[in-house]
């Protein structure tokens, strides 16, 4: 089978440079070029990132007059869903850095559009390929933790001055929140469904002197339950306390941190105390962080694996990480 002709629709996202790099690793896949609207964003990723050294630069309209099987959307979070909306219409498969938007109506086009094509869709929510994740989904799917219960998440770091302007330029509510709790949300809604009901509160620390709303806590409230999901922008050593646990009848497995160094550890009910720490690890192998994600959306756009596209779930996902953030949001559906 010949290789999957991939275009770089725009690399003004912060994860371009990494999701370009493991793609070109990729001996299946042809990168045909890439564009980017922004002279700035473009001059300055190209000397700043070796990732992009040697791809051909086009403009928008030259790159899709190459006729590419597939993009690649890595623009700046506002840019995302337009630019994947006009590659969709071109009839390409799309992977999409996230989050998608606050226009929900515009990204439910954007889904619309694409199972009217019958194309692979994917977003950049990289832990749904997390080795560690994985194992914890597993256990839940068997049944081994039975009944799930409550789950608590978090995703933090001590953000630099520049990422928090950045976060700030994008004039989102909770925009730490926008950017960092899809990732947990995602995996919430995956294993609990819909909440009842879900709560939310932003606060603003001042760090660094900026008015930024630098802490977010959304908590999804269940019959049987709670998840709650909490980012920070300004904790240090947050990325080595982020987490994914999991409580359920049968036991507990908790995902912390989740990469860069991976963390699996699980407690069984029959192995456990009331009044001790009974914690085993397990060993799970670390991937690199978008290999496994790619791999699967390159396959599936060259036809060696099923299409299995989730609108639905990616609807839903960007309604839910909106209320999170305190938008109003409309109750469609696919």
């Amino acid at each position: 089978m010949k290789k999957l002709r991939v275009g770089i629709f725009g690399i003004g996202h912060n994860h371009a440079a990494a999701a370009v790099k493991a793609l070109r690793s990729r001996t299946d896949v042809e990168i045909v070029g890439l564009c980017e609207g922004n002279e700035m964003v473009l001059m300055r990723k190209l000397s700043e990132e070796d990732a992009f050294f040697g791809i051909p630069v086009f403009s928008k309209a030259q790159l899709f007059a190459a006729r590419p099987d597939a993009a690649m959307v890595e623009a700046a979070v506002p840019a995302l869903v337009p630019l994947a909306k006009e590659c969709a219409e071109y009839g390409m498969h799309i992977y999409m850095d996230k989050p998608a938007g606050t226009d929900l109506s515009a990204f439910r086009a954007l889904l619309d559009t694409v199972a009217r094509k019958q194309r692979c869709f994917r977003t950049g929510y990289m832990y749904r390929f997390n080795a560690g994740i994985g194992y914890l989904m597993q256990a839940i799917n068997t049944g081994r933790l039975g009944k799930i219960y409550n789950i608590t998440a978090q995703m933090c770091t001590k953000h630099p001055l520049w990422f928090k302007e950045q976060l700030l330029s994008y004039h989102v509510k909770a925009p730490v929140m926008f950017i960092f709790g899809g990732h947990l949300i995602d995996l919430v809604l995956q294993i609990k469904g819909e909440p009842q009901t879900l709560f939310t509160q932003h606060t603003c620390s001042g760090n660094d002197g900026l008015t930024l709303e630098d802490t977010s806590l959304a908590v999804f409230t269940y019959e049987d339950g709670i998840a709650t999901v909490r980012v920070s922008a300004c904790e240090v050593n947050g990325w080595g306390m982020r987490e994914f646990t999991v409580y359920g009848e049968k036991g507990t497995i908790s995902v912390s941190p989740i990469e860069a160094t991976m963390r699996v550890r699980e407690t069984m009910l029959e192995e456990s105390s009331p009044w001790k720490d009974c914690t085993k690890e397990v060993a799970c192998k670390e991937q690199g962080r978008y290999d496994a994600m790619l791999e699967e959306f390159v396959r599936t756009a060259r036809g060696e694996l099923p299409l299995r596209n989730r609108l639905e779930h990616e609807y839903l996902l960007q309604k839910y990480t909106l209320k999170a953030c305190g938008y109003q949001v409309e109750e469609n559906r696919i």
